[in-house]
């Protein structure tokens, strides 16, 4: 299994909605699922189409 380095830095901050992101982000990146996804997913014929997995992971991360 391939463990991503990530380092979070302390802070006195309160901890935020976001806090989710890190795990989702890091299942993401462990199930390649932008590779996936682009494989399912046609690329547009326009030139300033986002691909397929940018969009979809933008919608999963926000």
């Amino acid at each position: 299994m391939k463990i991503l380095n990530y380092k979070l830095s302390s802070t006195n901050e309160l901890l935020t909605a976001r806090i989710g992101l890190l795990a989702t982000a890091h299942t993401i990146n462990t199930l390649s699922l932008s590779n996936t996804i682009d494989q399912h997913f046609p690329a547009l014929g326009s030139n300033c189409a986002l691909k397929a997995s940018t969009f979809i992971n933008t919608l999963i991360l926000s």
